[in-house]
């Protein structure tokens, strides 16, 4: 756990006890303090959030290679394999990207899984989810692959095979991971409202 982390849990565990303390006031009838410890509550967490955009704004966007890891404490990810062709799902030109990840623990005594993890190709400032459709069919043919959070034991690595379906002419697609909407939006340093996502490459259509 990082200090930022730490000091964020200790903001937010400040502001419950601030707020706890707004709470009191105001039943005693000291509405004055209850909106003083308010503002200045407020004004903490303005502060915080303007250094929180600032060190966004700076953060650079980290580019993994296909086939390098991209590691989440013991839980590591890469991109080994894609394959592009025709969507027929639809009447336009979509594209199906069926990306293959390697999944992989580096645990040094116990099974692990890293849970909440999903996946989406970027490209052009766009979020592409996995095609439920395309997924589905492609699990009825070839058995269901294996889900990113999967829980391995130490040393061992699955491949799981995504989905995707992207507009035609869509250039330069990767795979992005993250954990959806957590607390850790609000982490200085970890924070993606201000930069482009991290992103694993997808290596060449083989």
């Amino acid at each position: 756990m990082t200090w930022y982390e730490l000091f964020f849990i200790f903001l937010f565990l400040a502001t419950a006890a601030a707020l706890v303390g707004v709470l009191i006031l105001a039943v005693s009838r000291r509405r004055a303090s209850a909106g003083k410890l308010m503002l200045t509550v407020g004004a903490i967490w303005c502060i915080y959030l303007v250094i929180l955009a600032i060190s966004d704004l700076t953060v650079r966007q980290k580019v993994t290679k296909a086939g390098e890891d991209r590691c989440f404490d013991e839980m590591c990810f890469a991109v080994v394999h894609v394959q592009t062709s025709s969507s027929p799902y639809t009447t336009s030109a979509d594209r199906i990207y069926a990306v293959t990840v390697r999944v992989t623990s580096h645990s040094r005594g116990r099974t692990e899984a890293e849970g909440g993890i999903r996946a989406r190709l970027y490209a052009g400032g766009k979020y592409f989810d996995v095609s439920q459709q395309a997924q589905k069919s492609y699990d009825a043919r070839h058995g269901e692959t294996p889900g990113l959070t999967q829980r391995l034991a130490p040393g061992e690595s699955i491949q799981s095979v995504l989905l995707f379906e992207v507009p035609q002419g869509t250039e330069h697609p990767a795979l992005t991971l993250d954990h959806g909407f957590t607390p850790g939006y609000f982490v200085i340093g970890e924070s993606p409202f201000f930069h482009r996502p991290d992103i694993l490459q997808l290596p060449k259509d083989q």
